[in-house]
C-alpha cells in the first residue's frame, strides 16, 4: 500500500504542486466569472435603452451623452488601473472595480434623472477599467508563459460569454419585471462576486507559500544572443521611461489600435450598413453581429493556443505571436474586402454570416495576442503598465471608430469606411513584417 502511494504522488506530482493546481483553478474560474460579470455590468444598460426610449424617459441625444461618459471614463480607467496593477494589489483592484461598478449600476436603476445617469455612468465606466489589467497581472503571476497564451486566451472568451447570454437574462426580467429590475441584478452579482474575489483571489503563490508556476519554464542563463533573434527584455532594471522609449512597444501599441478600431466599427455600424446599404432587415443585421461574436470566441481562444505551440517550436526572425497576429489580420483585410465587395442585396444570410464569423475570428485573434504579447514581453514590475499603454492605444481606436469614422461614411459611403479600415489592416501586416527585427524575444527561444 505504502509503494502504491509513493507511485501515486509522483506520477501526479507533490502536494505542493497539487496544492497549486487546486488554487490556480480556483483563480482562473473567479477570474473568469468575475470578468463576465464585468462585461454584463457593463453592458447593462445598453439592454435597458430600449425600454427607456420606447417610456419616454429617455432621448436618443442623451443616449449618446450616456455612453460617451462611460467609453471616455473607460480609456481613462484602463491606462490608470494597467498603472496601478505594478503598485497595489491586483486582487483588491479587481474586486474593487466589481463592487463601484455594481453599486453605480444599482444607484442608476434608482433615479430618472438624466444628469445622474450620465455621471453614474462615467463612474460606472472609471470602475471597468479595473479589471482586465488585474487580469493580466494575476494571469502571469500564477500560469507558466509556455502556457500564458492559452490561458488568456480562454479568459477573454468570458467577455464573449458573457456577451452572450447577459442580452437573453437582461431581456427576460425587463420583460417580467421592469428596467430597473434588470439593472438592480447586475449591480448585485457584481457586488456578490466582489465578495467572492477578496476570498478566492491570492496575489502571488508565494502569499500561499507554493512554488512558482513559472520557475519550470525559466532557462539557465543563455549565451551570447544571436542578432537574427530579436531584442530580449527581461531586465529588472527597466523604468518606466525604458518603457516609453521601447519600439517594439509602439509596433504593438499601433497594431492594436488598428484592430480595436475595426472591431468597433463593425460592432457599432456592421448592422447600420448591412440594413442602409444591402436592405437587410433589423433581425438579419442582428445576426450578423451575433455572427461576429461566434467568430470571437472562436478566433480569441484559437489564438492563444496556437500562438503557445508556435512559440514552443518555432524559431524564426522575430516575435512569434506578432507573427501569427499578422496572419489574422490578412484575414482581417479579406474579411473586410468581402464584406465590401461580396456582400450584396441579393447575398444569402448564411453567406452574411460566414463573412461575419470570419471577421469576428480574425479580429478577435489578434485582440487576444497583442495584449498577450504586451504583458509577457517586459519584465514583471512593469507589465501591467506595458498592458495599459497597449491598451489606451486600443481604446483610441475605439474612438476613432465613432464620430470620425461616421464623418467618413457621411463623406463618401460605407463602403469607403470598409475600404479604409481594410488598408489600415494590411499596413498593420506591413508594419509587423518590416520591424521584426526590433521585436522582444523571450529568452527561452535563444538558446
Amino acid at each position: 500500500m505504502k509503494a502504491q502511494r509513493v507511485t501515486r504522488t509522483s506520477s501526479s506530482g507533490t502536494p505542493k504542486e497539487l496544492m497549486l493546481r487546486t488554487y490556480q483553478r480556483a483563480v482562473f474560474s473567479t477570474l473568469f466569472l468575475g470578468y463576465a460579470c464585468y462585461t454584463y455590468n457593463r453592458k447593462s444598460v445598453s439592454y435597458a435603452m430600449p425600454t427607456l426610449l420606447a417610456s419616454g424617459l429617455i432621448t436618443t441625444a442623451t443616449v449618446g451623452a450616456i455612453t460617451s461618459c462611460q467609453n471616455t471614463a473607460y480609456a481613462i480607467s484602463k491606462f490608470l488601473g494597467g498603472v496601478l496593477s505594478d503598485r497595489i494589489s491586483a486582487r483588491v483592484l479587481f474586486a474593487m472595480g466589481l463592487a463601484l461598478s455594481g453599486g453605480s449600476t444599482l444607484l442608476f436603476s434608482r433615479t430618472e434623472d438624466a444628469r445622474l445617469w450620465a455621471l453614474l455612468w462615467f463612474a460606472n465606466g472609471f470602475a471597468q477599467g479595473a479589471g482586465w489589467p488585474a487580469c493580466a497581472k494575476l494571469l502571469k503571476k500564477w500560469f507558466s508563459p509556455a502556457n500564458f497564451g492559452t490561458w488568456w486566451s480562454v479568459l477573454t472568451a468570458s467577455s464573449n460569454v458573457s456577451g452572450t447570454a447577459s442580452p437573453l437574462i437582461a431581456a427576460y426580467v425587463i420583460v417580467h419585471h421592469g428596467w430597473s429590475a434588470s439593472l438592480i441584478l447586475a449591480g448585485l452579482v457584481s457586488i456578490m462576486m466582489a465578495g467572492v474575489s477578496l476570498v478566492a483571489l491570492v496575489d502571488d503563490p508565494a502569499h500561499a507559500h507554493l512554488p512558482d508556476p513559472t520557475a519550470s519554464s525559466r532557462p539557465s542563463p543563455p549565451t551570447k544572443p544571436k542578432q537574427d533573434k530579436g531584442v530580449t527584455t527581461n531586465n529588472t532594471n527597466m523604468t518606466v521611461k525604458d518603457l516609453a522609449r521601447s519600439p517594439f512597444l509602439w509596433v504593438v501599441s499601433v497594431s492594436y489600435m488598428v484592430v480595436f478600431c475595426s472591431k468597433t466599427a463593425l460592432s457599432d455600424w456592421g448592422q447600420i450598413y448591412l440594413i442602409e446599404e444591402l436592405g437587410r432587415s433589423q433581425m438579419q443585421a442582428s445576426s450578423f453581429t451575433s455572427a461576429i461574436e461566434t467568430g470571437g470566441f472562436i478566433g480569441g481562444i484559437l489564438a492563444g493556443v496556437i500562438t503557445d505551440k508556435m512559440a514552443r517550436r518555432l524559431r524564426i526572425v522575430g516575435n512569434v505571436r506578432l507573427m501569427v497576429a499578422a496572419g489574422f489580420m490578412v484575414a482581417c483585410a479579406v474579411g473586410l474586402h468581402l464584406l465590401c465587395y461580396l456582400l450584396s442585396p441579393q447575398s444569402s444570410q448564411l453567406l452574411v454570416s460566414a463573412v461575419g464569423v470570419l471577421l469576428g475570428a480574425s479580429m478577435f485573434g489578434p485582440i487576444s495576442i497583442y495584449g498577450i504579447v504586451a504583458s509577457e514581453s517586459f519584465p514583471a514590475h512593469l507589465s501591467g503598465t506595458a498592458h495599459a499603454v497597449v491598451a489606451l492605444a486600443a481604446n483610441v481606436g475605439a474612438v476613432v471608430a465613432g464620430w470620425p469614422l461616421s464623418w467618413v461614411a457621411r463623406t463618401y459611403s460605407w463602403n469607403g469606411v470598409f475600404l479604409l479600415l481594410e488598408i489600415l489592416a494590411a499596413s498593420s501586416v506591413l508594419l509587423i513584417l518590416v520591424s521584426r527585427r526590433i521585436h522582444i524575444t523571450l529568452k527561452a527561444k535563444e538558446q
